[in-house]
């Protein structure tokens, strides 16, 4: 065993042999690394899911109960979570009935993890295309995000942006502003 000491291997690779030999171990550290951040348990959920198993059920109730609400069917409801950085989560609901839609739009509510409801609003689900109905800023007004609500207008490739921040326990609007379809939600925080 000593005598092996200071000694190269005996192993030789050519070159091809170890760009092979790379690249495999580049794929693998890179599915390894999807993996573990896309398909985890823990992994954060995105954009409008069912309410089973995902809104907290007191908070359910508390929704299902309202008298404008209470005949709809809880199974076609989605829900829209929304993390604070210090007053719990925020839940958007889409009730996704013909009850609660008209002309202008269907009725959307935003409601805290202890069942208060902090603004409800009326808007048209049908946006341009990778244009999202709500957004939350980097923006914290008190204990949670400003909110962004976003619509069609009538000129083509233009959308309206509406602020809602939230001030004295509900959330109210702050401003309207019209930007091209696509342009980030950064640039208007």
């Amino acid at each position: 065993m000593l005598r092996n000491i200071g000694k190269t291997s005996s192993i030789q690779l050519g070159n091809h042999r170890v760009n092979i030999l790379t690249l495999f171990v580049v794929a693998s550290a890179f599915t390894t690394s999807f993996l573990i951040v896309y398909l985890s348990p823990n992994s954060k959920s995105k954009g409008w899911q069912d309410t089973d198993n995902f809104a907290p059920q007191p908070l359910l109730k508390t929704v299902l109960s309202q008298k404008s609400i209470h005949h709809l069917d809880a199974s076609l409801i989605k829900i829209l979570k929304i993390p604070s950085r210090g007053g719990g989560n925020l839940y958007i609901f889409d009730y996704r009935s013909p009850k609660l839609c008209g002309n202008a739009g269907c009725l959307y509510s935003v409601y805290n993890e202890s069942g208060n409801i902090l603004l409800e609003f009326i808007a048209n689900p049908y946006l341009p295309r990778n244009e999202n109905l709500i957004q939350a800023t980097n923006i914290d007004n008190d204990e949670f995000p400003c909110l962004i609500i976003t619509q069609s207008t009538e000129q083509e490739n233009i959308v309206s942006l509406t602020k809602y921040c939230y001030q004295k326990g509900k959330y109210i609007r702050l401003d309207q502003s019209l930007t091209e379809v696509g342009k980030s939600l950064e640039s208007k925080d």
